[in-house]
């Protein structure tokens, strides 16, 4: 009876020793995936970075920066990057105010200098014209500059004022006539400034106009037959607007037929008499009477 009790006692150990040992594999199981888990979460070391100066969106050949153009992008740090690079703390954005570019540069695109045309440097006029329109500059003082107070960019029509003679006779009188030549043209540069951002009035000398190839002979032979002014227009009406095709100057219609003379802004100065041309006539009939009467 002993040795039963003893052996069922053993029993009882060895069966025991084996769920003990059964649950603590088990355990070893279940917790080893989590081990190895965590142990493959790596976390990455940031790297080094800069902001670099890029386009804040398209900018296409001829645009005159401004700010709104450019803004600071971060970019990844390396050894030259300032080399290549407008890098903040190192340069400033506002060096490129101002500037014309010169080769197309797309949205978060970077800025270097060999893609910009400063003021001065060769190329920089060129750069500012649109296709196929020429530039042209004509001598202005105080009233025909319309006292400093046209930009670039300004809207003007071009006035040229001039004396005519009236009839060959040694008794004519010379009168003074004034002439819009052409309308609605672009002030590319005062002087040699292009920048439209600084606006504070100065009374300039020299006004640069773009304006199409034919409106170049137009203002040069205009140049030898009077004086020239400008006269500013309005941003808010554009009166031939409808009359342009792309937005450039045009020629007014009634040019050679729409011009003031001075006998209509004095009444002190008595109209020139009509040479050349043929009088206005009218058939007066009365009882059968027929007369011709003249008129200028």
């Amino acid at each position: 009876m002993a040795r039963k009790l003893i052996l069922v006692v053993f029993a009882l150990m060895i069966a025991g020793t084996t769920v003990w040992f059964v649950r603590s594999w088990a355990g070893n199981q279940s917790t080893a995936p989590a081990v190895q888990q965590t142990s493959e979460v790596v976390v990455a070391p940031k790297k080094p970075s800069a902001k670099i100066l890029v386009a804040a969106g398209d900018l296409p050949a001829g645009t005159l920066v401004r700010e709104n153009h450019l803004k600071w992008q971060e970019w990844p740090e390396t050894d030259d990057l300032a080399e290549m690079y407008v890098v903040e703390n190192v340069r400033t954005a506002d060096e490129f105010y101002g500037t014309v570019v010169r080769q197309g540069i797309s949205n978060g695109e970077p800025i270097s200098d060999n893609r910009m045309v400063r003021p001065g440097q060769q190329g920089f006029l060129a750069a500012v014209l649109d296709p196929g329109t020429r530039a042209i500059s004509i001598n202005i003082d105080a009233t025909a500059g319309i006292a400093g107070f046209v930009f670039p960019g300004d809207r003007v029509d071009v006035i040229l004022t001039l004396e005519v003679m009236q009839g060959a006779s040694e008794t004519s009188v010379p009168h003074h006539a004034s002439e819009t030549i052409l309308t609605n043209v672009r002030v590319v540069a005062m002087d040699q400034s292009t920048d439209d951002q600084t606006q504070e009035a100065s009374v300039r000398s020299i006004a640069t106009l773009e304006v199409s190839p034919k409106e170049v002979e137009i203002i040069s032979v205009s140049r030898e037959l009077g004086r020239l002014s400008l006269s500013l227009r309005s941003i808010a009406r554009i009166e031939d607007i409808e009359q342009m095709s792309d937005g450039g100057a045009v020629l007014k219609e009634e040019r050679g037929r729409g011009f003031t003379m001075d006998s209509e802004a004095s009444s002190l100065i008595s109209a020139p008499a009509r040479s050349g041309k043929a009088p206005n006539t009218v058939l007066v009939i009365r009882a059968g009477d027929v007369k011709q009467k003249s008129f200028d």
